[in-house]
């Protein structure tokens, strides 16, 4: 066998690349007591393995991992498919193939010959005294912000809690929390404790907690555990088993603190809340800009898949102006209208990016499952964590109305015409049903309050007291003089009892 070895400034590591191992595929070395899992181990013409493994920690580790690739990727039910597949990709190739270097005879009989190898190099491997060693089994293991909310990535300067459950505590010695800062870089190790001290629950449960410090705004941190196990051996476990190369990543929030534009609040399961401009109740997101200067965020990028940072761009003459709001709906339709993303968001949860026009990842949200008709939103708005709460779209989360899921309504209002440009109609039909329960109900309510904004939030129109009953129509509504507003979206708000209406108007 050959290797290459790479050098990693950032961690002043060395790691080694093998190839040409067909020599370790031998049948005769299938059981071979000249080929267990520390061959060479103990000859000094091997100083990397002679010094390393016989190092008792760095031993244990090696065997933890050496138990995954075994359970993952080294064994019978994995690679005997695997066999098959490649076998009926090839076999009509080599057949045919008049430079090879073996028979086709040689080769159909090497196939079965293969799994037989496979078959006996697992079993005596998993019977090593030492691989079969086993030692803690980890559960799982979660994360929480300092408000303990789980899976809710951290505000900056917050700390993290990590805990960790182990199914066998009377067995488990000890377990460790390694952590490090950025994509790449070495980790640091921590105690872990099960003295219903430290976020663990009750002493000896086999419940582990430990707190991570805060970091800077968009910081990522990546971690994993360690369960040392109560026996001589002191075996080691590891979650996620492929640590360090498979481990936990959480990013610190703060996406205000590049350049200004934050999510700022969201609807994934949009089915009976606010409407777009052609009357459906779409998903949508908010962005809000919360510096005092406006933000171009022409070309920027919405995405829920970090491997797609081009999925859907913002027109390029987007504006957001300071302190001012932008509506995006993710109705998977972009023919609908320039702020109709090319995906929807997904009610069982999922993470969602804001990168800018150069790819830079601006803001970032991780979200838990969503219920009907309700936000999740920033509360202080535009810096705090999320919370599920009555929607605020376009506006301030600080004032959100706690209006019933099950009371948003869309097809007794009209506002009309959209798009227009000198007057917008409003009216209300209904005004009397309350559900079947006739006339007199809380929905007959003959007051209102109204008022229509623009995308940065501000109060353009604003009228409250009796609804007006119109000269030319049996149902109440009035006018809104628009003439002199500039082209673009706005907003209308009306409550009348227990109802809340809102729609989106467009300025011609």
């Amino acid at each position: 066998m050959d290797y290459m070895v790479y050098y990693e400034p950032e961690t002043g590591r060395v790691f080694p690349f093998e190839y040409d191992g067909n020599s370790s595929f031998l049948s005769t070395a299938a059981t071979s007591a000249s080929w267990t899992p520390f061959k060479n181990v103990t000859s000094v013409n091997y100083p990397l393995l002679n010094k390393l493994l016989n190092v008792p920690e760095w031993r244990q580790r090696y065997l933890a991992h050496y138990r995954t690739i075994l359970a993952e990727t080294f064994n019978p039910t994995r690679l005997h498919p695997m066999i098959d597949t490649m076998n009926a990709r090839i076999a009509s190739l080599v057949a045919a193939d008049t430079k090879k270097l073996t028979t086709t005879a040689a080769y159909t009989s090497g196939v079965p010959s293969l799994k037989t190898f496979v078959t006996n190099r697992y079993n005596y491997l998993s019977n090593n005294v030492e691989v079969a060693q086993q030692g803690s089994v980890i559960l799982g293991m979660d994360q929480y912000d300092s408000s303990g909310r789980w899976n809710v990535a951290p505000l900056p300067g917050q700390v993290v809690r990590i805990r960790v459950k182990v199914a066998n505590a009377a067995q488990t010695a000890s377990v460790r929390l390694y952590h490090a800062e950025g994509w790449v870089g070495n980790f640091q190790r921590m105690d872990m404790w099960d003295d219903g001290l430290h976020f663990d629950s009750l002493p000896g449960d086999g419940l582990y907690g430990a707190v991570l410090p805060g970091h800077a705004a968009m910081t990522v941190v990546r971690y994993y555990a360690e369960a040392v196990a109560n026996n001589t051996a002191q075996s080691l476990t590891y979650f996620p088993a492929g640590a360090e190369h498979d481990v936990m990543v959480y990013r610190v929030q703060g996406g205000a603190l590049r350049n200004g534009l934050v999510i700022n609040e969201f609807m994934a399961m949009n089915q009976g809340g606010p409407v777009d401009d052609i009357g459906e109740n779409d998903d949508w997101i908010e962005l809000h800009n919360v510096s005092n200067q406006a933000v171009n965020a022409g070309r920027y990028v919405l995405t829920d898949n970090p491997l797609n940072t081009t999925k859907w761009k913002f027109p390029r003459n987007t504006v957001v102006p300071a302190g001012g709001y932008l509506i995006v709906w993710a109705d998977e339709d972009s023919s609908q209208g320039p702020y109709h993303a090319n995906f929807k968001l997904s009610g069982l949860g999922e993470t969602l990016y804001l990168y800018d026009s150069n790819t830079v990842l601006q803001d970032e949200v991780i979200y838990p499952n969503q219920v009907p008709d309700s936000s999740w939103a920033r509360i202080p708005n535009g810096s705090g964590p999320f919370a599920r709460r009555a929607h605020t779209i376009a506006a301030n989360n600080n004032f959100a109305l706690n209006v019933p899921n099950n009371l948003w309504r869309k097809l007794d209002f009209r506002l009309y015409p959209n798009p227009g440009d000198k007057q917008v109609h409003w009216e209300i039909s209904g005004i009397h049903e309350n559900n079947g329960s006739g006339p007199g109900g809380e929905d007959a309510n003959s007051s209102f309050d109204a008022e229509m904004v623009n995308a940065a939030g501000q109060v353009l129109w604003k009228s409250s007291g009796a609804l007006p009953q119109q000269t030319d129509a049996s149902n109440p509504g009035g006018v809104v003089d628009v003439s002199d507003w500039p082209q673009g979206a706005y907003w209308f708000r009306m409550r009348s009892g227990n109802r809340v209406y809102l729609r989106t108007w467009i300025k011609r």
